[in-house]
């Protein structure tokens, strides 16, 4: 696609085509058009770059391998005081879409300096994949609360900004992280501290005595109750979802697995094409967060709702993953488009509570098994927990169990 099937005015296709970034526009045409953008959204984002474009313009930069972050921060700060959120969302990710496409392309990113921090960074996950096993999931939880420790430090010199960090530093940013944050966010700060710490430690970085400076979290095994999606609730979100639409028929699959199964969304988000064992009549599942992999039956319901979005939803795409976003950019589905969908569609239908992600279809599935009288361990298998001590968690909501454990008071 070129860019005169975008623009018919004469005058808007000259702005569109200056330099430095016009060079490349009929190229990011066709680049946002594999990726399967719509032609009024591809419009949309041609005429915010091409103002981004008059700003390099007026900066003197001449070719798009001078073009920074830097330059789309600062423009986009100028934006900020002209125009509402909405405008100012819809321009920064415009800008960013064609900052990514200059990436890919090899055009930009030479000039891009990497945060001083990177090295000590980039040591410290090492050690956490090759010394301590972490997944590449939680190496990465841990990344995402280090960076924001690492950014107040001074970068002209790391070690030695490392080596002059005090207890009374640490604590005070480990109280304005944590702030408002739940228990379980809190941990994973403490956790990402402390490891960090003990990594520094033995590297020589810091005194060992930084680790012990970060606040205790403490957590009670067992404490909290399973909440869940009542079996009513459930059915209600499978029968009101619309299966005449591509968005429907992928969301009625993923809801009838979750309902089915009692599979973690991590595992519906990491379903492949071949774990799907059509001549079997098998469906497997792959082991996360420490549990086992899971193969079930492939049930009849289930395998008529992935062959109809198979069929007729699913994006033609290179990605082996089975559920992927129903709109540019095709990517498979990530964490929050799996919760915001599934608690989306639960309050259009007038039902609240606080599990209205696909835990809490998960935390169904065990409660329906726990009520049908299931043993604890079958319950842990079917869930892939690879201790049954995860499962005990759901002896809470036995009540038939529990009402029979109350002594007989005498009257007083």
């Amino acid at each position: 696609m070129v860019l005169e099937d975008l623009v018919s005015r004469s005058w808007e296709l000259h702005r569109c085509r200056r330099p430095p970034l016009g060079v490349e526009a009929d190229s990011f045409c066709n680049w946002l058009q594999e990726q399967g953008y719509s032609r009024s959204v591809m419009r949309s984002l041609i005429a915010k770059v091409s103002q981004f474009n008059g700003y390099l313009d007026e900066l003197g930069i001449e070719d798009c391998a001078e073009v920074q972050e830097l330059h789309a921060d600062r423009f986009i700060g100028l934006l900020s005081s002209k125009h509402d959120p909405i405008h100012l969302r819809h321009s920064s990710a415009a800008i960013r879409c064609f900052l990514k496409y200059l990436s890919i392309r090899g055009i930009m990113g030479s000039t891009a300096h990497p945060p001083p921090y990177e090295d000590v960074l980039n040591a410290y996950t090492a050690d956490l994949k090759h010394h301590r096993g972490l997944v590449d999931s939680t190496i990465k939880i841990y990344r995402y609360y280090l960076i924001p420790f690492l950014q107040l430090l001074d970068g002209k010199d790391i070690l030695k900004s490392l080596s002059e960090v005090s207890p009374q530093q640490v604590h005070a940013f480990f109280e304005k992280q944590g702030q408002s944050k739940a228990d379980t966010t809190r941990g994973q700060i403490q956790s990402t501290l402390r490891a960090f710490f003990f990594f520094c430690a033995r590297q020589g970085y810091v005194a060992g005595h930084l680790a012990e400076a970060v606040p205790k979290v403490f957590r009670y095994r067992l404490a909290n109750v399973p909440r869940y999606i009542c079996e009513q609730n459930a059915q209600t979100l499978m029968e009101c979802i619309d299966r005449s639409t591509s968005a429907g028929r992928r969301d009625y699959a993923i809801v009838l697995l979750l309902h089915t199964y009692g599979v973690r969304g991590a595992q519906i988000r990491s379903l492949r094409l071949e774990d799907i064992q059509w001549r079997q009549s098998r469906i497997r599942f792959r082991s996360c967060k420490g549990g086992k992999e899971i193969i079930d039956p492939l049930t009849k319901a289930v395998g008529e709702s992935l062959l109809d979005y198979l069929r007729y939803s699913r994006p033609k795409t290179v990605y082996r993953e089975v559920f992927l976003t129903d709109h540019a950019p095709i990517h498979p589905m990530k964490a929050d488009n799996l919760y915001i969908m599934i608690a989306t569609r639960l309050r259009c239908l007038g039902i609240t509570g606080p599990a209205l992600g696909p835990h809490g279809l998960r935390h169904g599935f065990a409660t329906r098994l726990l009520n049908s009288g299931q043993s604890l361990k079958t319950i842990a298998d079917l869930l892939g927990h690879r201790h049954v001590d995860s499962t005990f968690i759901y002896t809470k909501i036995d009540f038939e169990t529990l009402q029979q454990l109350p002594l007989d008071w005498p009257e007083v």
